[in-house]
C-alpha cells in the first residue's frame, strides 16, 4: 500500500511540474483522402481515414515521437496502459491522480478501426458503473497533459504509463 502512495506522489509531482512548464503550441491540420494528419511543432500523428471516419472507439496512428504505430481513441488522442493494473478488469489508478488519467469509456459496444483486432477490445465495468475500454487485456486511459492529437507526453511517466502497439502490447 505504501508503494502505491509513493508512486501516486511521484506521478502527481511529475504532472504538476509538466503542467507548469507547458507552453501553448499551434497545431496545424491537413487532410487528404488517404489520411488525416495533425501535427505540433515537435510531434505528429497520422490516423487512417477509414478509422477516423468510422467512429471506431480505437484506431492506429503513426506517432513520430514514439516512432511507430500506436493506439489512439476516436479523437486521435494517445491511449495508455497503467502497468499496476496488469490484466485486472478493474482500475487500480490511485484516486489522487485519476483526474490526470481519465479512463477511455464506452457507452456502446467498443469497436476498432483498420489494422486492429476486434476480438481484443472489451468494455469492463468499473466500480462507478461505467464501462472502461480495454485492449489486449489492458484497461486504457488518456493523459490530461496531452493537449492535442499526436501528443504522447504521458509515455513512460513514473515508469508505469505506456502507449500500446496495435498488437496490444506496451511500447517502451
Amino acid at each position: 500500500m505504501r508503494w502505491r502512495l509513493k508512486l501516486a506522489s511521484v506521478i502527481a509531482a511529475v504532472v504538476v511540474i509538466a503542467a507548469c512548464g507547458s507552453s501553448s503550441k499551434t497545431a496545424s491540420k491537413s487532410s487528404t483522402t488517404a489520411s488525416t494528419s495533425t501535427s505540433t511543432s515537435s510531434e505528429s500523428t497520422t490516423t487512417t481515414a477509414a478509422a477516423a471516419s468510422s467512429g471506431a472507439t480505437l484506431a492506429t496512428a503513426t506517432n513520430s515521437t514514439i516512432g511507430q504505430q500506436i493506439l489512439v481513441d476516436s479523437s486521435g488522442r494517445t491511449v495508455y496502459l497503467f502497468m499496476p493494473d496488469g490484466s485486472s478488469k478493474t482500475t487500480t489508478v490511485p484516486a489522487a491522480i485519476k483526474a490526470n488519467w481519465p479512463p477511455v469509456k464506452s457507452t456502446a459496444t467498443p469497436t476498432v478501426g483498420a489494422g486492429l483486432d476486434q476480438s481484443m477490445i472489451a468494455a469492463d465495468m468499473q466500480a462507478d458503473g461505467s464501462d472502461q475500454v480495454a485492449y489486449g487485456g489492458h484497461l486504457l486511459y488518456t493523459f490530461a497533459g496531452d493537449k492535442a492529437a499526436g501528443d504522447a507526453k504521458g509515455q513512460g511517466l513514473g515508469g508505469v504509463w505506456y502507449v500500446l502497439s496495435p498488437a496490444g502490447t506496451k511500447i517502451g
